[in-house]
């Protein structure tokens, strides 16, 4: 069959190859000039560097920090990614902060009561290098804003939404079950900053889960695998609940914020930031998501998946869209017949 998939985010770059290794032709459509969605690496080009750092390169992931892996259907493509260099393990040093100061994270207990370290993967060069592989192959055409799904339905046996579920609600207004689930959905929005420092940070840490501040979560960006370790780059996130608050401040005032907020957290100080910008992600985390992996209505042949459906991890996402592909048959003699 035809079927349109709206997103090249995780959820929708799964669902689309899942689509796809199935025998069906599969059109993806994306409103930005690249795939990934929060799954993102910001490149800067044109940036005046310091003495001694000519010529360094200067990107933050400035989305999605990392993924884990529990699902072993997850696993068997981490492993593909692995062994194509896509992606790779990060050592960081992570700790946990508060008023008291910092402490490495424990380790985590599997099922069996066997203490293991969580393995934490990051795209490499970049966590969008991750959307760059899924999307490989695929047709998909970037920077086409999808204002109604109607003309998808004209053209498609089915369409697959996979957008957050802020921008799904009006495409979808019109069939009360897919409209109803979604009006349970509470999208939090999440300031970013992205910071580069002309010495490094004087932290014995590589990233750091905080609470009782303003941020919740900070990294240097250059800990991670295949970075330009030469560049102290660092990646600041407010929590939920702060961004939700300041969702419409002005981003120069949100920057000057929470880099005083990360100043408070290393007793030495900062050096000095010879770049600094601040991202806000509107709609960056359900609160709760829905946990039902995907959601099908047969009569509109409209099918919705995302993160927020399932989850806020990257496993969510892409577990999501395999349960978006599985609502889709063979062919129509296995039980679909177009409306």
């Amino acid at each position: 069959m035809k079927i349109g998939v709206v997103g090249a985010g995780i959820a929708g770059l799964s669902a689309a190859r899942a689509l796809t290794t199935a025998g069906h032709g599969v059109a993806v459509f994306e409103k930005s000039r690249a795939p990934g969605g929060r799954v993102a690496t910001r490149e800067m080009r044109g940036i005046e560097m310091p003495r001694g750092l000519a010529g360094a390169a200067l990107a933050f992931d400035h989305g999605a920090q990392y993924f884990t892996v529990r699902d072993d259907r997850f696993s068997e493509v981490v492993a593909e990614w692995q062994r194509d260099r896509v992606v790779a393990k990060w050592t960081g040093r992570v700790v946990t902060f508060d008023d008291e100061g910092w402490e490495d994270v424990s380790p985590s207990a599997k099922a069996t009561g066997d203490k293991a370290v969580t393995v934490r993967y990051v795209g490499t060069p970049g966590m969008s290098a991750i959307a760059t592989a899924m999307a490989d192959g695929l047709d998909v055409t970037y920077g086409h804003r999808v204002e109604s799904l109607q003309p998808l339905l004209d053209t498609f046996d089915r369409v697959v939404l996979a957008v957050p579920a802020a921008h799904a609600a009006p495409l979808v207004g019109h069939v009360p079950t897919l409209a109803n689930k979604i009006a349970e959905v509470i999208m939090k929005p999440s300031w970013t900053v992205m910071a580069a420092f002309e010495e490094k940070v004087a932290a014995r840490f590589d990233a750091a889960f905080v609470t009782g501040s303003a941020l919740g979560w900070i990294a240097r960006n250059t800990s991670k695998p295949k970075r330009d370790w030469k560049v102290d780059a660092w990646v600041l996130q407010a929590t939920t609940a702060w961004s939700a608050a300041h969702v419409d401040d002005r981003p120069d005032d949100v920057g000057a914020f929470l880099m005083e907020a990360f100043e408070d957290l290393v007793r030495a100080g900062l050096p000095r930031a010879f770049y600094a910008t601040v991202h806000r992600w509107r709609y960056a985390t359900a609160d709760p998501p829905l946990a039902v992996g995907a959601i099908h209505d047969p009569d509109s042949r409209i099918t919705l998946c995302g993160d927020w459906c399932s989850g806020s991890r990257i496993e969510d996402a892409y577990l999501s869209g395999l349960e978006a592909a599985n609502f889709v048959p063979r062919s129509e003699s296995d039980g679909f017949s177009r409306r």
